[in-house]
């Protein structure tokens, strides 16, 4: 492979790097990123990413420039790269895109298709974040997998329509409700059909005693045993709790109905709570808001862009999520969160050590699966609110 690694205006030599994937591919990659920047500082770093991603490129700090590209390529780079490194995958077509910009150097895992490259084995096994680190570190650059944080210029602030209550009614306080105490189902289904029989309310979830919480990552004590829901406590500030109910797949989304559930507690407690998603899950985002009885101004699905939503999440008092890319994005700005995992373990995807509790009832299935994956299944309401509560009582925020 030969190139002469330059611009056409005779620039810096050029470093390609292929990710063509979403929001939270991206962010898995950022210590992998800085640790090339570091390794050759004289070198213009393209990142060949989707466009939609741009606003995240500037907090990275180690790329010059973006390059359209989603999916596995083509890369369209138009000078020949002294050096272009695989982030993406290990499928033969991103090996075979990089290839054809004729690089100096190509890094990359190796691939049975193209024996000739050399690089280290795919490791199944592996943490996403780890796995890119591990390959640069098979070539000599030592890269930190906890380099992870992004820094949010001052300048940046959530969408208006997230400040608290402007639009709609405020939450009535804890005590306007006076709910009789009542047990309700620690498994998955809670009381009736999906935890809304008819005529119910919100009153179960919001003045039960409290009691010890179950450890972090455990899976439901099991379906059917009743118990009280935890004591939500007060909110003492006007920052947002993040629902984000959507994931690229169904296998990966937790039903509507308990995100629901879950909102209605932290709302009675005096809680800001905002639904967020694409436009594309705006319906979605509104079936959570109509069963939790929020004013429409909390859904923000749809109505903000990427630049909006990290401004947001770096705002909020917590996030509660799918294994989706709002997770690590959440991660990524040491926002405490509680990330919903089914069918993949939080051992290969999950948040890193930090105000971040991933539950999981350790079983794993198809992440592209047509419905939810039945270990997410068995992650119940009371669950993901004895995690909140945890993290909302520290008090990180």
């Amino acid at each position: 492979m030969t190139g002469g690694g330059r611009t056409a205006a005779g620039g810096p030599p050029v470093m390609v790097v292929l990710r063509g994937l979403g929001l939270g591919d991206l962010l898995t990659v950022v210590p992998a990123l800085r640790a090339l920047r570091r390794a050759h500082p004289g070198h213009r770093i393209v990142l060949a990413a989707p466009a939609s991603l741009a606003p995240l490129v500037p907090l990275i700090g180690a790329v010059d420039g973006l390059l359209d590209v989603s999916g596995p390529g083509p890369v369209p780079l138009g000078v020949a790269p002294d050096i272009a490194v695989n982030l993406h995958g290990r499928g033969p077509q991103s090996l075979a895109a990089l290839r054809r910009t004729g690089p100096g150097r190509l890094l990359t895992h190796a691939h049975p298709d193209f024996p000739e490259v050399p690089g280290p084995p795919w490791r199944g096994d592996a943490h996403e974040v780890r796995r890119w680190c591990d390959l640069l570190g098979w070539y000599g650059v030592a890269a930190d997998p906890g380099d992870l944080e992004l820094e949010v210029p001052p300048g940046w602030a959530p969408p208006p329509v997230a400040r608290p209550w402007a639009a709609g009614p405020a939450p009535e306080s804890v005590s306007a409700w006076e709910p009789e105490p009542a047990a309700v189902d620690s498994g998955a289904a809670g009381p009736g059909p999906e935890g809304f029989p008819p005529g119910a309310g919100p009153g179960p979830y919001v003045s039960p005693p409290d009691r010890p919480a179950p450890a972090a990552g455990r899976a439901p004590a099991g379906r059917g045993a009743a118990r009280p829901g935890p004591r939500v406590p007060r909110s003492r500030r006007p920052a947002s709790v993040v629902l984000h109910p959507g994931a690229a797949a169904p296998a990966r989304r937790w039903p509507p109905e308990r995100f629901a559930l879950v909102s209605l507690a932290l709302r009675q407690a005096g809680h800001e709570v905002v639904i967020t998603g694409s436009a594309g899950e705006r319906v979605l985002a509104e079936q959570v808001a109509s069963l939790a009885c929020l004013p429409e101004a909390c859904v923000l699905a749809g109505r903000t862009g990427l630049r909006d939503l990290v401004a947001l999440v770096a705002r909020a008092r917590l996030v509660v999520c799918g294994d989706t890319g709002v997770a690590h994005l959440a991660s990524a700005l040491a926002t405490p969160s509680v990330v919903l995992f089914g069918p993949v373990s939080p051992a290969l995807w999950g948040p890193p050590h930090g105000p971040h509790v991933a539950l999981w009832a350790g079983r794993s299935g198809d992440p592209h699966g047509d419905l939810p994956d039945e270990g997410l299944l068995e992650i119940g309401v009371l669950e993901v609110l004895d995690a909140a509560v945890n993290l909302l009582e520290v008090g990180v925020r």
